[in-house]
């Protein structure tokens, strides 16, 4: 084994390392390591381009406000309005949202023993995951009245669909492709990048034949194969938001949100508690990508 590829699979143990400390604390406000989200992201950033995933530029085209005591955990575009998920227990909420304004239209709060997770909207009906609690709530979208609840053997972080069936992620390596009337898991996948694992995938959205995803506790949202599982690409958001003034727990401030808006092609972006989304247009990959250790 070369050099290289010794220090290749150092730095993934080391970002498996750090990704598992969120997972294992994730929005009970216990982080308190401070270097933890950069050196995770350093490390994810450094795997992708050892594993020569191409990374993607983007234009930033408008920047709207956002609900900064909202700790974003679903986020999607749906008949031009938004849908957001709010987590944490006693706070947690299903929203509908002016997209210019932020302004929040359509409003409710679930029960304080849950903590809400990921939302999907199929139809007339919106799908919201639970964090421990591995209970599902069916909404109707226009009135927000309980249609129907479901259950699943895991953790519930992210939920997207491809119109067919609904994607979850539970903060590991493996993505759920489950059925929306019965409710059953009809197939599994890994993702990675090459041959390395990609844990703590969190937020997800469908966009044109790819799966998005926040991974925790970074600014990089990759770009899922669905057939094969393999990181298409990426995009650091990182520069988005470099002074977020965020709270003395590190993990009340991460980026977490991606909506993906059909009409004009473009993406909007956000966080846990960040004041604004940022609506971007992805534009091109960056010139070969080298690799950080040679």
């Amino acid at each position: 084994m070369n050099k290289r590829m010794i220090k290749i699979i150092l730095s993934f143990c080391v970002l498996a390392a750090s990704l598992f400390v969120f997972m294992a604390c994730k929005g009970k406000g216990a982080v308190k390591n401070e270097f933890a989200p950069s050196e995770a992201h350093t490390l994810l950033e450094q795997t992708l381009k050892n594993a020569h995933v191409p990374e993607y530029q983007y234009q930033v085209i408008t920047t709207s406000p956002h609900d900064k005591t909202s700790f974003t955990e679903g986020f999607l575009i749906d008949g031009g309005y938004l849908y957001e998920s709010t987590g944490l227990y006693k706070k947690s909420k299903l929203r509908k949202i002016e997209m210019m304004t932020g302004k929040v239209l359509q409003e409710y709060t679930l029960p304080p023993q849950y903590f809400a997770e990921g939302i999907a909207v199929i139809g007339d009906l919106v799908y919201q995951l639970t964090y421990k609690e591995r209970t599902g709530f069916v909404y109707n979208k226009n009135t927000f009245s309980i249609q129907n609840t479901f259950h699943y053997q895991t953790d519930g972080w992210g939920l997207t669909n491809d119109d067919q069936q609904l994607i979850m992620s539970n903060g590991s390596s493996t993505l759920f492709f489950i059925d929306p009337k019965s409710f059953k898991t009809m197939r599994t996948l890994t993702v990675a990048a090459q041959n390395y694992k990609i844990s703590s995938l969190n937020e997800l959205e469908y966009v044109n034949g790819s799966i998005y995803a926040n991974v925790l506790p970074t600014d990089i949202i990759i770009m899922i194969s669905p057939q094969t599982g393999q990181v298409t690409g990426w995009i650091n958001i990182k520069q988005l938001y470099t002074h977020r003034n965020c709270p003395p727990v590190v993990s009340d401030c991460i980026a977490n949100g991606i909506a993906y808006n059909q009409s004009d092609d473009t993406l909007l972006v956000t966080g846990k508690n960040w004041p604004f989304i940022y609506t971007i247009k992805i534009e091109k990959k960056n010139p070969a990508n080298q690799s950080v250790t040679q």
